[in-house]
C-alpha cells in the first residue's frame, strides 16, 4: 500500500474514533469521554454510586444511605460503579487503534 493509502486510511478511522471528543480551548486541547444515562434521574444515581464507594472506601461501615433511598445497598452501588467503569472501557478506540497499526505494520512486513 503507498504512503498516501496509509495515511488516507489512516485518517478515515481517526475521523470515525468513537467515544472521545476533542476540543480546543486557546492553545489547550481538551479530550473527554462519556458514557450513556437513560434520564436525570439515571444520572444522580450515578454520581450517588461514585459517592457512596468512595465513602464505604473510607469509611469501612458503608452507612451512607440517603433518607429518600433507604432501599439502595452498598452492593447495589459497586455495582452501579461497576457498570459505568465498564461503559467507559474504550473498546472502540482500541479496535480503531489496532486497524492504524495494522496499516502502519503493512509498510514493516514489505520491507523485509
Amino acid at each position: 500500500m503507498k504512503e498516501k493509502k496509509k495515511l488516507k486510511a489512516i485518517k478515515k478511522h481517526i475521523k470515525n474514533f468513537p467515544g472521545l471528543s476533542t476540543e480546543s480551548y486557546g492553545n489547550r486541547t481538551r479530550k473527554s469521554i462519556g458514557f450513556e444515562v437513560s434520564d436525570h434521574e439515571d444520572l444522580t444515581s450515578c454520581i450517588s454510586a461514585l459517592l457512596e464507594v468512595c465513602y464505604y472506601t473510607l469509611d469501612g461501615n458503608g452507612t451512607f444511605v440517603y433518607p429518600k433511598h433507604s432501599n439502595k445497598t452498598p452492593i447495589t452501588s459497586v455495582t452501579k460503579v461497576l457498570e459505568m467503569v465498564i461503559d467507559l472501557l474504550p473498546h472502540d478506540q482500541m479496535f480503531c487503534l489496532d486497524k492504524i497499526t495494522e496499516i502502519l505494520s503493512e509498510k514493516e512486513l514489505k520491507k523485509q
